[in-house]
């Protein structure tokens, strides 16, 4: 009995990361509330995970609410920027729904197609944000480079959240439940693996 309460066996340390990722979803999701704070909110959370991933981490809200408040402004600054993209693909694409001609549903085609791009520039932004400090254009812009240089990266990053959306989409009610506890933390705890090299790469460069 004693074994299985043991830190280092396997279902213990299992359990013990569903919790750690289910309390930063619930951080990530709560800091999100006032949207205007939704950039910073992702930031914080890729902090946390990068952290995870390289088994440094210690307390996890303490580790958010560090990070949380060194992003509150320009981590912000950069969730509005794609606040407002997804503003305008999500009306246009409500509006090309409405109009039903062939060319309106190739522009719904195209659109969704650049909605996807921008979801993975995102993921490298408040990665980006979250590890290296930089100015919000400079930010962006690494952030389309990764994204273009790495593109088997890339289409591994899209495709963890792809499988997720539809995981949840398709999924029973008991999804919502699964989105609240696990929607954000998993799907990119899971990025943290792809794009956790390339900026271990970045980081020998500027050290050397």
């Amino acid at each position: 009995m004693d074994r299985f309460f043991d830190a280092d066996n396997p279902l213990m340390q299992f359990l013990s990361r569903a919790v750690d990722l289910a309390v930063l979803n619930l951080l990530t999701l709560l800091f999100s509330l006032p949207v205007v704070t939704a950039g910073a909110s992702l930031s914080a959370m890729n902090y946390v995970l990068l952290r995870i991933r390289r088994g440094e981490e210690t307390y996890i809200w303490k580790m958010f609410l560090k990070a949380f408040r060194e992003n509150l402004r320009q981590g912000s600054l950069l969730g509005l920027v794609y606040l407002i993209f997804a503003a305008v693909a999500g009306a246009d694409l409500l509006i090309l729904r409405s109009v039903g001609s062939r060319r309106a549903t190739g522009m719904m085609f195209f659109l969704t197609f650049l909605s996807l791009i921008v979801l993975v520039s995102a993921v490298y932004t408040f990665a980006l944000q979250a590890r290296f400090a930089n100015t919000i254009r400079g930010t962006l812009l690494n952030a389309w480079k990764l994204l273009v240089g790495y593109p088997l990266r890339t289409v591994g990053i899209l495709a963890v959240w792809i499988l997720w959306a539809v995981i949840l989409v398709l999924g029973n009610q008991g999804m919502v439940f699964l989105y609240v506890l696990y929607g954000l933390s998993v799907p990119g705890l899971l990025c943290t693996i792809l794009y956790d090299p390339i900026f271990r790469k970045l980081e020998r460069e500027a050290e050397g």
